[in-house]
């Protein structure tokens, strides 16, 4: 036995919760049937949490399931995984469901852009689909006609959003489901893939009813037992169950029929038990059948029990055993080493057990928790997050919080909400869109009748706006150019990842005449022509947000002067009013004269002076403005010349 170690008055509160929801829960309705449809898109009731291998911050893990499945280039409308390193053979995705569903069909909509820019991304080798069973493990899906085909690869469109692929399969009710997407591999190196959506189509697995308070069980035993092909499995008569602030014991339990025809061949299959007592409360087992059984045993499942100061815990006489063939039992027997009645003489305690059982040389551990009977007398309050965040662990998307709150020994009086860590509050009806950037703390409070007062609290990182790159280009004796970029990102926020550019004769960034796209370190030299020249720019954050692609145009080679200005235009809030502010800063040797044009008017500053800056101020006459440019026309004689030049300055929305 291990030594006793004392734990927080949270972490007790927690098991307490875990394994004693009997106590306390609200009871939910069955799920409705429903029509097949596509079960895993994020707006829907039924909606899955999302869980990828790798997203770099360009590509969002959210966009597999955002119910968006048009053809599209923008990185951030799809999952991608191109960056992972080291590089995998294979790419992950998961959907997990908080209730059980029906399955039966799904459809990747794939994208590429093999042979352009980056050119790091194909389709894949093959794909497959695995769903989780009762036992927790992964399956693959299964059917007389399971295919898994792939889109045709169009040299011509080497960049592409390609046409949807789809599966059908026998229907399995599960939790969760797998996709794991092959990588192809072009001379040697496994190329990346992206999903622009998975659909899954099924429908919301009719739920039993939670018990009553204190009428059922909240905890049973995990029944797994294996059998041979052919032959009837041997369902335990008695099973261990949990009642609500009760040691563990055990009771009699009646199992549905198994047909012959259910063991014919490899495979699993759950069987239904009515336990003794506890009417309209069923168990399920997992009844392993294979063609022959190994008896290394590879693992045993960890145990967890609670009991009261000064009483002596109830540990089960079986375990849950997993063996190298694939196949678990729960009846495998164990013997406990002795609990010293000082290990769980105190409340807040916890404890480990040792096991020995036959065969299996590392044995079983139980934790044993002593718990003080709690009586729960405040509203129980939680928050969720409609939505999951980013791979990156951000929100790109403005989330909803959703507030529930449980009466205890009173009725719910009111409901309250505060995103400003408590400094303000504001009655809860409805989920609240969490529109504020940075780290923040979400708080909620429910008041009961007789004035007890429930609290809880949620965190979230969120960042919705894009980084903006600005640049500077200095024409170099004519003959190339200089580009500084000079990328920022809203503050607060998830901070900068990367810049990437590129450059090429071609105005279009995806043009395949251009150069691939490089992430900016320092200033670089672009070679002037005699046609004109593009630079194509972005920015990505650390929380998956990218800027749309900018395209710099630089000025072909010629003797023609070049007026030299730099410009910039920030939005500000004066007198609850938004203005738009341009400012040019004069960096040639000449006077010039300007010109600001935007969405609210132009100005006209003449004879600005070398070095000189002014700056040209835009009333909105409103609260808020959206994202603009304001253009600025510089104009002044250079070397006898008249030479004229235009610039825009990119602001943001306010």
């Amino acid at each position: 036995m291990h030594a006793p170690r004392v734990v927080s008055r949270a972490s007790v509160a927690l098991v307490t919760l875990a394994l004693a929801v009997g106590t306390s829960a609200a009871i939910p309705s069955p799920v409705a049937a429903e029509t097949p449809g596509n079960i895993a898109v994020a707006s829907g009731e039924h909606a899955p949490d999302v869980a990828v291998s790798y997203v770099p911050p360009w590509n969002s893990a959210a966009a597999l399931n955002d119910g968006a499945s048009r053809p599209t280039d923008s990185l951030n409308a799809m999952w991608g995984t191109w960056g992972a390193s080291p590089v995998p053979d294979t790419d992950v995705a998961t959907y997990t469901w908080d209730t059980p569903v029906t399955v039966s069909a799904s459809t990747l909509f794939l994208w590429q852009n093999a042979g352009v820019g980056d050119g790091g991304v194909r389709v894949p080798a093959g794909w497959s689909l695995e769903y989780q069973d009762a036992a927790g493990d992964w399956a693959p899906v299964r059917g007389d006609d399971v295919t898994y085909p792939l889109p045709a690869f169009d040299p011509a469109q080497p960049k592409t959003s390609l046409a949807p692929v789809d599966v059908v399969f026998d229907a399995v009710t599960t939790r969760a489901l797998r996709l794991t997407l092959e990588r192809q591999v072009v001379d040697g190196q496994p190329h990346a893939t992206s999903v622009i959506e998975w659909e899954v189509s099924g429908v919301a697995a009719p739920d039993d009813p939670d018990p009553e308070p204190s009428d059922g069980f909240v905890a049973a035993e995990d029944v797994a037992v294996r059998t041979l092909t052919g032959v009837l499995p041997s369902l335990p008569s008695r099973i261990w169950v949990v009642d609500a602030d009760a040691p563990l014991r055990e009771a009699s339990v009646t199992w549905d029929a198994v047909t012959p025809a259910a063991v014919a061949r490899p495979g699993t299959l759950a069987v239904t038990g009515r336990v003794s007592g506890y009417e309209g409360q069923t168990v399920a087992a997992t009844v392993f059948v294979a063609d022959e059984f190994s008896q290394a045993t590879t693992s045993i499942d960890y145990t967890s029990v609670i009991t009261a100061p000064g009483v002596a815990p109830v540990l089960p006489a079986t375990v849950r055993a997993a063996f190298d063939d694939g196949t678990a039992a729960s009846g495998v027997p164990v013997t406990w080493d002795p609990v010293a009645p000082e290990a769980y003489a105190d409340a807040e305690a916890m404890f480990d057990v040792s096991g020995t059982v036959a065969g299996f040389s590392a044995g079983a551990l139980a934790t044993v928790f002593v718990i003080a009977p709690v009586d729960q007398t405040t509203p129980l309050v939680s928050i969720v997050f409609d939505a999951a965040p980013e791979g990156s662990g951000w929100y790109i998307a403005t989330p909803k919080a959703v507030v529930t709150a449980q009466k205890t020994a009173a009725d719910i009086a009111s409901i309250e909400v505060s995103l400003d860590g408590g400094t303000t509050w504001r009655p809860y009806t409805e989920p609240v869109a969490v529109d504020v950037q940075g780290e923040v703390t979400v708080r909620a409070r429910a008041t009961a009748t007789d004035g007890a007062v429930g609290e809880s609290r949620a965190s979230a990182k969120i960042d919705t706006v894009a980084p903006v790159t600005g640049d500077r280009i200095e024409v170099v004796d004519e003959v190339s150019a200089l580009v500084t970029l000079s990328p920022t990102d809203a503050q607060p926020g998830s901070g900068l990842s990367r810049t990437v550019w590129s450059d090429g004769p071609d105005a279009d960034p995806a043009g395949a005449s251009n150069n691939m796209f490089a992430t900016y370190e320092k200033p670089f030299s672009v070679e002037l022509t005699d046609a004109p020249r593009f630079v194509h720019v972005r920015s990505q954050d650390a929380a998956g947000n990218e800027e749309a692609t900018r395209t710099i145009t630089l000025p072909p080679r010629t003797t023609t002067p070049v007026l030299e200005i730099e410009s910039s235009a920030v939005t500000r809030m004066i007198a609850g009013k938004a203005y738009v502010i341009a400012t040019v800063k004069n960096t040639d040797d000449v006077a010039v004269d300007l010109v600001f044009t935007s969405a609210y008017g132009s100005k006209t500053v003449m004879g600005v002076q070398p070095g000189k800056s002014v700056s040209a101020s835009f009333s909105s006459r409103a609260a808020t403005v959206p994202a603009g440019q304001v253009l600025i026309g510089a104009t002044a004689v250079v070397g006898g010349q008249e030479v004229s030049v235009e610039r825009t300055a990119d602001y943001r929305a306010l």
